[in-house]
């Protein structure tokens, strides 16, 4: 029995570990001012679907910043952030997301945010 819970001790203790050291890096890369950095920090916390990321995405969510890595080729800060929030609320904007930010997009997760406060 013992052994047991020292093993499960252990394997939570890892998973947790693992789990803030994700949190962190999400964080870090999404108040980096590299674009690509914001970008893959946006893709992972839409993966996460943790609200918490919700006002970093929404912070300087205008920026129109192209990518030219392979990974994100093609996708703007904006772009990411947008589809990062779609996901994490679960919520489709009043028009579609593409590369050019827009206001219509913005609002509706900010308002979307404020109200879910």
């Amino acid at each position: 029995m013992q052994k047991c819970l020292f093993f499960f001790t252990i394997v939570i203790t890892i998973v947790c570990n693992n789990s803030c050291q994700n949190k962190k890096r999400i964080y870090n890369l999404l108040q980096s001012d590299n674009k690509d950095d914001i970008i893959r920090g946006a893709y992972l916390a839409g993966e996460s679907e943790d609200s918490t990321y919700v006002p970093l995405l929404l912070k300087n969510a205008w920026d129109a910043r192209m990518s030219t890595s392979l990974s994100f080729k093609g996708f703007t800060v904006y772009q990411e952030k947008m589809f990062a929030l779609k996901r994490i609320c679960k919520r489709e904007p009043p028009v579609p997301i593409t590369y050019l930010p827009d206001s219509a997009v913005i609002l509706f997760y900010s308002k979307l945010f404020q109200e879910n406060k």
